[in-house]
């Protein structure tokens, strides 16, 4: 058996409320599309068997984590913060907040896909910053639908309120292979999180 990572808001947390508020309200658009807790998936494909596997991955997560924790707080960064909102073609990444670039959150994936998914021991290194170089797209998706593609009005519905939610301004829309539209962020938005570390 395999597992994802997630990496999420505090629960009940105002990031955590916020951006739960964002994705129901989203998924009332679009309503055979399916309600989630807010994450962002760190890595997936963890070989997983029981039980005290899936506490050791935690555990080496968290171990992870607060190994880097002096230095987010030191410097006021939080773990995860946004640049941009997309809409996708595919059906995970339909609406999605796209993640600042951050040096620990990709470092914490490294190490996780090099302890958990990497198998063969010569090479497990290279290939875990490999993935993370080429693959590693850290965001949080808002909606998983496969509509596609989606009417300017709904487009429309969706920039405002991620606008509304985030109170943030988005502009700069572009138009891409993987992506439907983009907007970038004019502003910060107020839903960043991971500056504290919590044990599990």
């Amino acid at each position: 058996m395999t597992i994802a990572l997630w990496f999420c808001p505090q629960y009940g947390s105002g990031a955590y409320e916020t951006l739960e508020l964002l994705i129901v309200s989203l998924q009332s658009v679009f309503p055979s599309s399916p309600t989630f807790e807010p994450h962002i998936t760190v890595t997936n494909n963890l070989v997983c068997k029981d039980e005290d596997d899936v506490n050791r991955i935690l555990t080496s997560c968290v171990a992870a984590m607060q190994s880097i924790r002096a230095s987010l707080v030191k410097n006021g960064d939080s773990l995860v913060s946004f640049r941009s909102c997309s809409v996708g073609k595919k059906f995970f990444n339909k609406v999605v907040l796209d993640c600042s670039d951050n040096r620990y959150l990709v470092s914490i994936a490294q190490i996780m896909r090099e302890l958990y998914v990497e198998v063969d021991e010569s090479s497990r290194s290279q290939r875990a910053a490999t993935w993370v170089r080429d693959e590693f797209r850290p965001h949080l998706s808002l909606l998983y639908s496969d509509t596609y593609p989606i009417s300017q009005a709904f487009l429309r519905v969706i920039q405002q309120r991620i606008e509304d939610a985030l109170d943030v301004q988005m502009d700069g829309v572009e138009r891409g292979s993987d992506y439907q539209l983009r907007w970038n962020f004019y502003g910060v938005p107020a839903c960043s999180w991971g500056c504290r570390v919590l044990s599990k």
